[in-house]
């Protein structure tokens, strides 16, 4: 029952758009019904999964270097308080810039190909999941690491099997934030530089006043957004069951 709830106001949502769409006469230049976005898809579905594709890629590859680089940067900054005090304070100012207004910027330096969306994306998903994996290893109880010290564990060791266990539950929370904004840094990229992308095809889309395809883009965007971050939390029942469990 419970599961059901949020399909049921889901539903109710649709039928609600759908009625007053029609009642109030609402043109389909201006905001299209559902039964429209929904025709769209039929008569363009398949040229629209393609650029499904090319968003999809940008969002998987950007998101795939940012655990490369934030979880083994974050068990750094975790464990070395000296590069906290340095590094931590840079990362923080460079999150706080807006990605919209570097992605021109990163688009002149690396050109308008797929490097430059990955970078953009990278740039936008990084942030959570490093703090979070800094945030889980910092929480490691001070007394159990202390036992492990006394029994003679190294700080590899440490790290290993009882700071990383640990903080699994916060990483996993960072990587459903970070794929969540990894969709946002895609779009951006394909909003300043590209010629394919569900992002592209919003643009091209609103330029030509076709809102019911844009929309169907937006629709299919928001799609994919929690496809993944459904897929985070299968991954970590999959992998990590009793981690959810620490959660509860």
């Amino acid at each position: 029952m419970k599961r059901l709830l949020p399909v049921a106001a889901f539903v109710l949502f649709l039928l609600l758009w759908q009625a007053g769409t029609s009642i109030f006469k609402v043109p389909i230049f201006i905001l299209p019904a559902p039964s429209d976005i929904l025709a769209e898809f039929a008569s363009f579905g398949l040229h629209m999964l393609g650029h499904a594709g090319a968003t999809l890629e940008t969002i998987l590859l950007g998101f795939a270097l940012s655990i490369l680089i934030a979880i083994p940067l974050g068990a750094l900054i975790a464990s070395w308080r000296l590069l906290s005090d340095a590094l931590f304070p840079l990362i923080v100012f460079a999150h706080a810039i807006p990605v919209i207004a570097l992605a021109p910027i990163i688009v002149v330096s690396l050109g308008t190909g797929l490097a430059a969306r990955v970078v953009v994306v990278v740039l936008i998903s990084f942030f959570p999941i490093l703090v979070s994996t800094v945030t889980g290893l910092r929480a490691t109880p001070a007394d159990v690491l202390d036992l492990s010290r006394v029994a003679g564990s190294s700080h590899l060791q440490r790290l290993r099997m009882i700071e990383l266990p640990g903080a699994i539950p916060f990483v996993f929370n960072g990587l459903r934030i970070g794929v969540s904004a990894a969709v946002i840094g895609a779009v951006v990229g394909e909003f300043v530089a590209s010629d394919r992308g569900l992002g592209y095809l919003v643009v091209h889309s609103t330029t030509n006043f076709d809102i019911r395809r844009a929309m169907s883009a937006v629709v299919l965007l928001a799609l994919i957004s929690v496809m993944l971050y459904q897929s985070m939390e299968w991954l970590q029942k999959a992998l990590f069951p009793w981690s959810l469990k620490a959660e509860e």
